[in-house]
């Protein structure tokens, strides 16, 4: 008994062994889609989620919450600002990138609410944006959205006048640029309750499943 039950495991072992290139014959596919920015994408996964449901693809994502567009601070270093992230990321096959950043270097400057005196700093933020989307066109990045700024609410709807100031400039200036700009404004307002969570800036899932659609409208 104990040598047909040898013959009986070595059987199985082998028909488990010559099963396993059957298994590898349809690899996952590497991802061809990257997430760079704050935690409008970071703290709930949401939209991260949504978009790899919807496209039935990984997506790879270095978004991190508290993190900046550029520069650092305490809730995020300097290593993981937007411009890091897309500086440290595994770029091999990415044809599109979807990213933000700027939200938390406005929120945590001492020019706000001025949009005034926030001008010098909203001029640095778009040369920056404009300088990132060149270092993406040089490695062969065929599809770039930018995920707008709704207006949030609460402590930051001071911000109101500084945000649509931005994302009108952009409205404007990105498709010359050769970047899609998913202006998010219209579908956020009246409904901040339902889509904004307590904070007053991050999105509720029902405001992630918004934003996740207005981002699969943009895409290819």
């Amino acid at each position: 008994m104990h040598i047909m039950f040898k013959r009986g495991l070595a059987a199985l072992t082998l028909s488990t062994l010559f099963s396993l290139p059957a298994l590898a014959t349809n690899p996952i596919s590497s991802p061809d889609t990257m997430i760079l920015g704050d935690s409008i994408f970071a703290l709930s996964g949401d939209i991260h989620e949504n978009l790899e449901a919807d496209l039935d693809e990984n997506i790879d994502t270095y978004a991190r919450s508290g993190c900046q567009l550029t520069g650092g601070n305490i809730l995020c270093s300097r290593l993981y600002s937007v411009e890091n992230q897309y500086a440290r990321a595994d770029k091999s096959g990415i044809r599109t990138v979807i990213f933000n950043g700027g939200g938390n270097d406005i929120q945590l400057n001492s020019c706000r609410p001025s949009l005034s005196a926030c001008m010098p700093l909203l001029n640095d933020l778009e040369n920056r944006i404009a300088a990132l989307v060149q270092k993406m066109r040089n490695d062969g990045i065929e599809e770039i959205i930018f995920l707008g700024y709704y207006n949030a609410v609460g402590s930051a709807i001071d911000l109101h006048d500084i945000n649509n100031y931005s994302m009108n400039y952009k409205a404007v200036a990105y498709p010359g640029m050769g970047v899609k700009f998913v202006d998010v404004r219209a579908a956020f307002a009246g409904k901040e309750a339902q889509y904004i969570i307590s904070d007053g800036i991050h999105p509720t899932a029902a405001g992630s499943r918004v934003l996740a659609d207005k981002i699969l409208q943009a895409l290819d």
